[in-house]
């Protein structure tokens, strides 16, 4: 998972050390920017800060491990109780990290800098098991976050380890925001239930929990936020598998406990590595928290890989599996033509594939090579091609899925397919454990001959089948498939970034059920919910899932499919900027369109890219009540705003009885003057930002569409 490269400093304590005259009570030990570690010798406290937080633990030989406060920009300690901040579930028995009573000795302290971010190293040795424990904090420049994690590492005989935990402390208690997860469509769940912003205050004696066993945002995203006063908590989980957690309010605070789900793994001479957890607290409201939270992915997590949306077109929802040389090259014309810059060919293209049943994408897979009667060029000449056109080029893939049929073939024992209780859980195709050797090495050599070969830009990763491996001879045990598997699932992408550093990934499992921190690590787009349609459920998705991740990162695309069909398109820019509001992606045959079709999305396009600047490095705000299709409000307003200062509104009238509204935008600067320009309209005016926030802009429903888009751009 995470690594630490960079400069190690360890610091051998004793009591001598600690009480030496010689030494500065308080010792920077760590700076960078803005964030530092410093030792104060006398308590044997270490406090790591950036961004205006802090957060300060007990490391010292004579004492027990414990953090004893969370301070926020604001000065507010959100600690209520001290006291360690994960336990150690080993050999069955479980340990409150550091604790010397439940067996745990210091060891050592180290820290790292890397030029890029801080860390903090606590090392301790549980004793009966002989099991080298390690807390590590990470911080980086400029974000009020913190990144924890804790290592094991067995010194002798193997070590049982059980439900690996992340973080867990009392806080103080507060309104709880949370985020529904993909819920795929059935019974009583309906599009609304996807990824809907949830939030609920505690009583004393009450309790909510949340979690999955599978993957990881399949029924709740992993993330949450509790309310302050004048600063917000928030926290979320960089794993991608099952995961559990419990908040309960008690007389004290409320309490978080925060990890995987129940497994049991073992600990052996190399370390392993639990989940990492995010924590942070930043100054204001949620929607502060996002803008905090924003600045450690981007720096903490992708190590400063920005993400950069491009205008995307996809073949899926066009064309399924019929796809063919003639129809790609034409398509790619017509894309490149009107401003797009990524064409991607999906599901179908690889031999074996069922063209006649155009929703069939089973059939073939594992096979990665392009199909020799419908691709005679292969894909490298699409990718030549593509890029003649000035356009990148990208191919589906789902690696960690084969269709049985090919099993034996070029390698593929049927050892490394994975099981549950003996079963594929699935007729015809079967997932590939992973954490199984032959099978990953298979499934890496598969995807470095694909790339090697067609050179591709961008790589669309698909997961359609889940299960967590209970098969012997995969170097799991029956309880631990799920965490083998994800953890092998980042030793390879991790792999295909070092090999090729330029590829763009995108994440993407039947539709959004891998959105975390752990995926955004290592994806750079993420595809959010096969249902694309309408456009109000599109808004419905961002409005809840940039409360988590970047706009930049959230991809949804325009289709020409009943109930909203691109031909003579009563609103086109509604369907268009619905979308816009993250990743723009586009999905239809251009035969099917009429030249003023044509016309309007490229302008839409052009409107976009205008946008871009802002979207690219922006976070977002909701203005309004989350869309939805169900009983939503009459405008569903989003704001984006960059750190430079420029935001874009986007308000959506959904035409149910309100003829204007007035918008009041966040965080902008109350001294500087702000052009506001109407994507329809042109210029507005001029106003401080002062005055756009207290006395807002009035937006009046327009005959030509219910997508209002306005910039609003700081003055020199």
């Amino acid at each position: 998972m995470m690594s630490a490269p960079g400069v190690v400093r360890a610091f051998a304590l004793s009591f001598c050390f600690a009480f030496s005259a010689s030494l500065s009570l308080a010792a920077a030990a760590e700076s960078l920017g803005d964030a530092t570690i410093v030792h104060d010798v006398r308590s044997g406290s270490w406090t790591i800060a950036a961004g205006g937080a802090s957060l300060s633990a007990t490391l010292a030989p004579w004492k027990d491990y414990a953090v004893t406060s969370l301070v926020s920009p604001v000065g507010t300690n959100w600690i209520r109780v001290a006291g360690a901040d994960a336990v150690v579930t080993a050999d069955g028995v479980r340990h409150t990290f550091g604790s010397r009573s439940d067996g745990f000795r210091y060891t050592s302290l180290s820290t790292d800098n890397d030029g890029r971010r801080l860390q903090l190293n606590a090392a301790f040795t549980l004793q009966p098991q002989n099991l080298l424990v390690t807390r590590h904090i990470a911080v980086v420049p400029g974000s009020p976050t913190f990144e924890v994690w804790t290592s094991f590492q067995a010194l002798g005989d193997p070590v049982s380890l059980s439900n690996l935990n992340a973080f867990q402390s009392i806080v103080a208690p507060g309104a709880i925001h949370w985020l529904t997860g993909h819920q795929p469509e059935s019974g009583d769940i309906t599009l609304d239930s996807a990824f809907a912003r949830r939030q609920q205050t505690l009583n004393v004696g009450q309790t909510l929990s949340f979690g999955s066993i599978a993957r990881s945002s399949e029924q709740t995203v992993p993330w949450l936020a509790i309310d302050g006063s004048g600063d917000e908590f928030y926290g979320g989980l960089m794993w991608s598998g099952g995961w559990t957690l419990t908040t309960a309010r008690t007389d004290a605070g409320l309490a978080i406990d925060w990890g995987l789900a129940s497994m049991t793994t073992v600990a052996g001479a190399t370390p392993i590595e639990g989940p990492h957890l995010i924590v942070g607290v930043a100054r204001g409201s949620v929607s502060d928290a996002s803008a905090a939270l924003r600045s450690y992915l981007i720096d903490g997590v992708r190590d400063g890989r920005p993400l950069a949306p491009l205008v995307t077109y996809n073949t899926w929802f066009a064309y399924g599996t019929r796809v063919d040389e003639n129809s790609v090259r034409r398509e790619m014309a017509h894309a490149a033509a009107i401003g797009v810059e990524l064409f991607v060919i999906d599901a179908g293209w690889y031999a074996g594939a069922d063209t006649h049943d155009t929703s069939d994408f089973e059939s073939g897979l594992g096979t990665w090579t392009a199909d020799p009667k419908r691709f005679p060029g292969g894909l490298k000449a699409l990718t030549d091609y593509a890029h003649s056109l000035g356009l990148k080029f990208g191919i589906w893939v789902e690696p960690e899925r084969v269709d049985r049929s090919i099993v034996g073939d070029d390698g593929l024992d049927e050892s490394s397919l994975a099981t549950a209780n003996r079963s594929y859980q699935s007729p015809t195709t079967a997932l590939v454990c992973l954490s199984g050797e032959a099978g990953r090495q298979w499934v890496m050599n598969r995807l470095t001959a694909l790339i090697d070969s067609a050179q591709p830009d961008y790589l669309k990763w698909d997961n359609n089948l889940w299960l967590n491996c209970d098969r012997e001879g995969h170097g799991h045990g029956a309880g631990d498939g799920n965490f083998a598997h994800v953890t092998a699932l980042y030793r390879i992408l991790d792999a295909l970034h070092q090999r090729y550093p330029t590829l763009i990934i995108e994440n993407c499992s039947s539709g959004g059920n891998r959105l975390d921190f752990g995926m955004l690590r290592y994806t750079d787009v993420a595809w959010m919910d096969d249902r694309t349609a309408p456009s109000v459920h599109v808004r419905h998705n961002i409005d809840g899932l940039s409360l988590v991740f970047p706009p930049a990162y959230l991809l949804s695309f325009v289709t020409n499919l009943l109930p909203e069909p691109l031909r003579d398109s009563p609103d086109l820019s509604l369907y268009v900027r619905s979308r816009g509001l993250g990743v723009l992606g586009l999905c239809y045959q251009s035969t099917s369109l009429s030249d003023d079709d044509v016309d309007a999305i490229a302008s839409e396009i052009a409107l976009y890219k205008s946008l871009r600047p802002t979207l690219a490095v922006g976070t977002a705000a909701l203005l309004s009540q989350q869309a939805s299709a169900r009983d939503g409000p009459a405008w569903d307003v989003l704001q984006v705003t960059a750190e430079a200062g420029s935001a874009i509104v986007y308000a959506f009238d959904n035409d149910d009885g309100a003829d204007d509204i007035v918008v009041s935008p966040l965080g902008l600067e109350p001294d500087a003057v702000y052009r506001v320009l109407s994507a329809d309209s042109g210029a507005l005016g001029d106003m401080t930002g002062a005055d756009l926030m207290a006395l807002g802009i009035r937006i009046v429903r327009s005959p030509r569409t219910a997508a209002h888009v306005l910039l609003l751009i700081p003055q020199p």
